[in-house]
């Protein structure tokens, strides 16, 4: 193979032939020009993967013209000195382009689905989000192609349906993936990174007063079923929705009336102990035993249909502009006005940061198991003297002004029911006295 100096002007006179040729520089050892048939001059780079004697390796740089001279030597530098450091970069190379065809983001997705959120408690939900908004989009494209101008388009699309709080939610779970995907070497950045999320959310502070709390328990009462029953245990010991929805009766002892969740169901991956009131033990007790949850929709499957169903219990109640998860915030608002510590109440919700913290929370271990049964008997009673209290309460129940929620701020007058009637009997008996 001939050796010249390649200089633009040598490389614009060199002439085709009939075969292919290679003219290596002579400033810089390995690094060539190769001309086809055809006419086509390409730039390469020549050198042996594991030194003396080994087999020669092929590096090809791109055509010239596309590639000027100038950067092609300096590309052809980067990659002798990569071979000097004991790497491959034709290899390299191969791999990046196998890997550009084969990691699509439905392929990627599946992955992390499998690996990362399938130990997740909250694996499906975010599963679905992925496949909704990612996989629906960019499927069968390259996670390595996916840019921050694709983020930023994604996101506003979300915002552009109506949704911002979904917007952000969709942003925190992407990035997620990304940054998993950033840690398994698979991408080298995230593209997610210096992308703002679009709405700055309120912290909802919702909590139900004494009325719309015996409100909304007696139209649970009155729904029945699996679903009215989660409700009430969501009122009676503050846990999740979902940690109450999947709760099993290998989990529930009601001999000794405790209810332990392992740690795989729980949000911070701790088990939890929590103790169970008599009006929780009762609606227990009312679940029929067939299945292994306690709380069973069709065919033995966990109560899927909560937006539905609580759109059912709003119309029964009344009560307007709250979400399940306000209940758990009523609650230990509810324990804090009838005298239960915060740090009890921290204990009972099961929170992973609570009142202690710090110093004192890497050495305070006690689970104050007698304090936390008396909160929740005193809890107990609360709801117990809202629900079945004397007559009169429940006439100044239905005297109270509308909620500045929309909703009815009393006892809404179809969830009654046998309260209201012993009341009016009451009033009777009283008033012939």
């Amino acid at each position: 193979m001939p050796r010249i100096r390649l200089i633009k002007s040598t490389i614009d006179a060199l002439p085709t032939t009939d075969k292919e040729i290679v003219y290596w520089d002579q400033s810089l050892p390995g690094f060539g020009l190769k001309i086809t048939p055809k006419g086509r001059k390409v730039f390469i780079v020549l050198y042996r993967a594991g030194g003396s004697g080994s087999r020669l390796r092929k590096y090809t740089i791109g055509p010239y013209g596309r590639v000027t001279l100038h950067n092609a030597r300096l590309e052809a530098q980067k990659v002798l000195a990569a071979r000097l450091e004991g790497r491959d970069p034709a290899s390299e190379k191969r791999e990046a382009r196998r890997r550009i065809i084969v990691d699509t983001v439905a392929e990627i997705v599946a992955l992390y689905v499998k690996q990362h959120l399938s130990t997740r408690r909250s694996g499906r939900e975010l599963t679905r989000l992925l496949q909704r908004e990612l996989v629906a989009r960019w499927g069968s494209r390259s996670v390595h192609e996916t840019s921050k101008r694709d983020i930023i388009d994604l996101i506003t699309a979300v915002v552009d349906r109506g949704a911002p709080v979904a917007a952000n939610k969709t942003l925190k779970v992407t990035r997620a993936f990304f940054s998993w995907c950033v840690g398994r070497a698979i991408l080298e950045r995230s593209p997610c990174d210096g992308v703002r999320a679009p709405t700055i959310e309120k912290t909802r502070d919702r909590v139900l007063t004494d009325e719309e709390l015996a409100s909304v328990l007696l139209a649970a009462r009155a729904m029945g079923g699996s679903y009215g029953a989660i409700v009430e245990m969501l009122a009676l010991t503050g846990q999740r929705r979902e940690e109450v929805a999947r709760m099993t009766w290998a989990e529930v002892d009601l001999v000794r009336r405790l209810w332990t969740l392992p740690g795989t169901r729980t949000k911070n991956g701790k088990p939890h102990v929590l103790q169970l009131s008599d009006l929780a033990v009762a609606v227990i007790r009312a679940q029929a035993r067939f299945t292994p949850l306690v709380f069973p929709a069709g065919g033995g499957r966990p109560v899927s249909q909560f937006s539905r169903e609580k759109r059912r219990l709003d119309a029964l109640s009344g009560v307007l502009d709250w979400r399940l998860h306000d209940v758990r915030r009523t609650m230990v608002s509810g324990m804090a006005r009838i005298g239960v510590a915060p740090h009890i109440a921290d204990k009972i919700l099961n929170h992973a940061s609570g009142t202690i913290s710090g110093v004192a929370a890497v050495y305070q271990r006690h689970e104050f198991m007698e304090e936390r049964r008396d909160a929740l008997d005193r809890w107990n009673a609360h709801v117990d003297r809202i629900l079945n209290g004397p007559p009169e309460y429940f006439w100044r129940l239905r005297e109270q002004p509308p909620s500045r929620h929309g909703g009815a701020g009393r006892v809404h007058s179809a969830c009654l029911g046998r309260i209201t009637e012993e009341a009016i009997r009451a009033q009777k008996f009283y008033g012939a006295a």
